[in-house]
């Protein structure tokens, strides 16, 4: 059985053919070619023509078989043409590939959508969803601050003073109103004026209650090695401290969302030549079991700032050497709120700034660092532990687990040191470090270690696995070797990734963990464990443009202020007032339907508006006369009153049935005024949108 729609203006079609168009070039143009995008937008195209020309005339089951059998060719054309040799460079056949794909696959799917909005009530939704998905997905990376994309707006918006995100979020209710009054087929009149007033207001509700700042708190945990390690999920790729191995973060596990910023760093001063930048933000020294904590009795890594500074400094004793170390200044933007302040290598005094952008930054302070200026190799000779420590301190460093296996293994990497260095610790420190890079393999993929050494099943076992592990295994061997050792978690940055400028943009992958060695005479020493073999692809570049607009935001550069700076919108109450507005506003149709008396039409309309008031509105799918009859004990004059409309309707206007119709319809209001409790007429008169709902 073939059902029949009524068939749509050229106009209309038309617009809906090109939202649906705009629509997929916004989901297709971050991860399409040029020609995949146009054998899509040719295949989109074509199937609202063919939708359009033939809807009314094809079997629905018959046709949506066909679409369906379209996509399947598509996908399939698509791995056969990967799969034969073809005489084409590789390149083109990929591309050539995908646009086969991309072409069939549009051509299917969009007939089937469309075709099922003209032939199935409420199926035109599932092209609204799409739309709308689509649109959500062009710009779904604001939500991880991409606020420099997509280009072409937050140019624009930058340029005009303008936070991108607030025009993004403006522009998409915009879209939404227009895909919803599209595609969703609204009546004209009444019902199309307050769907562009309720679409309108959802879109400034969403605006006020959108959070103006990231709702994650990064904590030490999720830097390192936890009690609840063995609960994590692998690779989920935000500040979980699996680290690449040399300062970089994670972006090799099974999440494929962008990696969120964290922070943007202003550098004061010039610094030195290093291939890494690490940003402390805690220390683990305490040894539980075959763990390291942090020490939270505060008699231990004094030299850590905890804490926020308030009211001045936070100054903390620094270990490091003055010779050997230079202070050096840098300011951090936090984009997500921190347990512990993170700070450029050995932070040692740090100090709350005004905050220029409260929206888009939760602290911001100065730090004053000190650098290890000497190279490493350049302190052999120099012996571990201090004469200065008490024998308290010197336990609490190099204390190991309870496992024999350590002290073993250290002891035979240690004695293919050169004689010349025999008992040298910076030297022994270094043949560790080039086990450990030469027998361990860096990767992502490696199950959480579980049980209560998971240590010694790294070090002993396969050793794979990430930064976390490098780092544990390294501070025991050290320990091991009577050299004081510490794990330290924050952030490190690849130098060769970053721009040119004196910003540098900290994503969430580049969590990171690390060993620190103490030196008589030098301090706390960075060591970081860099394997040599790795499953893991090459991070891409840094996204420098994005990097440059977070530093100008810091700055407070005035070609860059935000919105809340630029145009002070006050939203609450813009809120409210749209909000009276549109209540104000359903009222008065109500108000209209129900005292009009133009036609005869207007007034039959007016009894079924009062009788959806009340509960009572005619269902889908039923008739008038069913309607009626439904309703003839609580009201015995409608019957009679539908069967005039109907004559009116049909036959045309004349003074007999006009009167007759006038009569009952006074009869039917009487009727449902005396038959309705007081409660029902109470709600009825409070309902502003009962009338929404007449059929």
């Amino acid at each position: 059985m073939t059902t029949t729609a009524p068939r749509q203006s050229r106009a209309l079609a038309t617009l809906q053919a090109l939202i649906l168009l705009a629509g997929a070039s916004f989901f297709l143009v971050p991860i399409a070619t040029t020609l995949g995008l146009l054998a899509a937008l040719s295949g989109i195209g074509l199937a609202c023509l063919l939708s359009f020309r033939f809807a009314s005339q094809l079997k629905l089951g018959s046709a949506l078989g066909a679409a369906l059998g379209v996509v399947l060719l598509g996908l399939g054309l698509q791995k056969a043409l990967l799969a034969v040799a073809l005489p084409l460079p590789p390149g083109f056949t990929l591309t050539f590939a995908d646009a086969v794909s991309l072409g069939l696959v549009g051509l299917g799917a969009t007939f089937a959508v469309r075709l099922l909005a003209a032939r199935v009530p409420g199926a035109s939704v599932l092209e609204f969803a799409l739309v709308v998905t689509a649109v959500a997905h062009a710009f779904a990376a604001h939500r991880h601050e991409r606020i420099h994309q997509p280009r072409v707006l937050s140019d624009f918006a930058w340029m005009n003073g303008v936070d991108p995100q607030t025009l993004l979020a403006g522009l998409g209710v915009v879209v939404v109103v227009l895909a919803a009054l599209l595609l969703l087929r609204v009546k004209k009149g009444a019902r199309a004026v307050l769907a562009l007033a309720l679409l309108l207001l959802f879109g400034v509700l969403a605006l006020q209650l959108a959070p103006e700042r990231p709702a994650k708190k990064v904590d030490d945990n999720d830097l390192g090695l936890t009690k609840n390690d063995d609960e994590k999920k692998d690779g989920d790729g935000e500040g979980d401290g699996k680290g690449d191995g040399k300062g970089g973060g994670g972006g090799g596990g099974k999440s494929q969302k962008p990696p969120d910023p964290v922070a943007i760093v202003l550098l004061q001063d010039e610094l030195p030549e290093t291939p890494v930048l690490y940003f402390r933000q805690a220390v683990r020294s305490r040894l539980v079991g075959d763990k390291l904590e942090q020490d939270d009795t505060g008699r231990f890594d004094a030299d850590v700032p905890t804490g926020v500074p308030t009211g001045g400094p936070l100054v903390v004793a620094s270990p490091q050497a003055p010779g050997l170390h230079q202070t050096f200044d840098t300011s951090m933007f936090l984009l997500v709120d921190h347990a512990q302040l993170p700070g450029l290598g050995h932070p040692s005094a740090l100090q709350l700034l005004e905050n220029p952008d409260p929206r888009r930054f939760v602290t911001v302070y100065d730090v004053k660092s000190q650098l290890l200026t000497r190279p490493m190799e350049r302190l052999f000779g120099r012996q571990a532990l201090p004469a200065a420590w008490s024998d308290e301190e010197r336990a609490h460093y190099t204390a190991v687990p309870n496992d024999p296996r350590y002290r073993e293994l250290s002891d035979q990497i240690v004695r293919e040191v050169d004689p010349r260095f025999v008992g040298d610790d910076v030297m022994k420190a270094f043949a560790l470090k080039q086990y450990l890079e030469k027998k361990g393999f860096y990767s992502l993929k490696q199950k959480q270690l579980v049980g209560d050494a998971p240590t010694a099943q790294f070090l002993f076992g396969e050793m794979k696995g990430y930064c976390v592990h490098f780092a544990h295994a390294a501070t025991f061997l050290l320990r091991s070797q009577g050299i004081p050792a510490r794990v330290a978690l924050g952030y490190g940055v690849q130098t060769q990734r970053r721009g040119a400028g004196s910003a540098v943009l900290i994503y969430g992958q580049d969590a990171h963990a690390w060993p620190e060695l103490y030196l008589d005479g030098v301090g706390w020493v960075t060591f970081d464990i860099n394997p040599e073999a790795s499953d893991e692809p090459p991070r891409p570049p840094m996204e420098q443009e994005l990097e440059v607009v977070f530093g100008e935001l810091a700055r407070k550069e005035p070609t860059t202020q935000p919105l809340a700076r630029a145009l002070s919108i006050p939203w609450g109450r813009v809120g409210l007032a749209a909000l009276l507005g549109v209540v104000l506003l359903a009222y008065a149709v109500k108000l209209g339907r129900r005292l009009s008396r133009r036609s005869h039409a207007a007034v039959y309309r007016g009894i079924l508006d009062w009788l959806s008031d009340v509960g009572q509105p005619r269902h889908f799918g039923e008739s008038r006369e069913r309607h009626a009859a439904r309703l003839a004990r609580q009201a015995p004059s409608f019957a009679p009153l539908t069967t005039a409309h109907l004559r009116l309707a049909l036959r045309g206007d004349d003074p007999q049935t006009r009167s007759e119709f006038d009569a009952l319809a006074k009869a039917t209001r009487a009727e449902l005024r005396a038959n309705a409790p007081w409660a029902v007429r109470a709600r009825a008169f409070f309902n502003p949108i009962g009338w929404w709902f007449t059929r």
